[in-house]
């Protein structure tokens, strides 16, 4: 179903950083959280601090570090 309204171009690379940021967090804390305290029950809460802990953390580093790997990649890349 498409969107109703898309947002302004200018808006790209924030939420480029957002949707990549919180499925990197999600995968690598909850990794993270499990291997270090295995599935039991204060798994959800663990996981939930170290998410909210990072997610900030990498947002940001995409912000910064996505346009230098857009120019890497396309020197690399035809």
């Amino acid at each position: 179903m498409p969107l109703a309204t898309k947002l302004s171009a200018k808006y790209r690379q924030p939420v480029f950083a957002a949707i990549m940021s919180i499925f990197t967090v999600l995968v690598v804390s909850a990794t993270i959280t499990a291997m270090h305290t295995g599935l039991s029950p204060q798994f959800f809460a663990s996981w939930l601090k170290a998410f909210c802990t990072a997610w900030p953390i990498v947002f940001f580093a995409i912000l910064l570090v996505a346009p230098l790997v857009h120019k890497i990649v396309n020197r690399i890349v035809d």
